[in-house]
């Protein structure tokens, strides 16, 4: 026996509820404050951005006029192509003046030789304004050439009153005194020799 079952009761059918009007309001109000707040987060972050790439922008700024700043002041303290020629030719002179130095003292230092107290107090008696550029000792002929500079000339004198005290210059007499300035610089040239140039030879 076939019993046919009516499913389409009034409790069996599906049931449509209206949406209230305050709920959808709510809805759209939220949705709203929603798009409000994630707007109002992009435009902060772009703000921030902004900010920090002006700073970027003026901490490059301040770097580029340091390092102009630092690029001037070096070419500034690059020595005058006149200045370093000037300091090598100090320097030049200073090396030969050292070599001569050596020399003298070698001289001075070495065992049996004639004119090692003769050196010895060329050397000690020298005043402080006083530079010997040439010292010619010969034996032979028992002659004393002495040639150098001062900033004074009173101080030759001295220094040749100072050797005669000494006993390697005893009872030697200088017999050729000149002096002369050079054209310029504010030195003086001396040239003392026991005998003239051309004697005891």
């Amino acid at each position: 026996m076939i019993q046919q079952v009516n499913l389409y009761t009034e409790e069996l059918r599906p049931r449509r509820e209206r949406l209230q009007a305050g709920t959808a309001l709510g809805i759209l109000v939220l949705g709203l404050i929603m798009v409000v707040s994630v707007a109002g987060l992009f435009a902060y972050k772009n703000a921030s951005l902004a900010t920090e790439v002006s700073n970027l922008e003026r901490q490059n700024e301040r770097l580029e006029q340091a390092v102009a700043e630092l690029r001037s002041a070096v070419q500034a303290r690059q020595p005058d192509s006149e200045v370093e020629e000037a300091l090598d030719r100090v320097t030049q002179t200073i090396a030969r003046r050292q070599r001569l130095l050596e020399k003298v003292e070698n001289l001075v230092l070495s065992e049996g030789r004639h004119f090692s107290p003769q050196m010895a107090a060329l050397a000690r008696q020298i005043p402080e304004d006083v530079w010997l550029t040439g010292v010619i000792l010969d034996s032979g002929s028992d002659k004393v050439t002495i040639e150098g500079r001062s900033r004074a000339g009173a101080q030759v004198p001295v220094y040749l009153e100072n050797l005669g005290e000494e006993p390697a210059f005893t009872g030697r007499t200088f017999g050729v005194f000149r002096l002369s300035r050079p054209d310029e610089g504010r030195w003086i040239d001396f040239h003392v020799s026991t005998k003239p140039d051309g004697e005891g030879r």
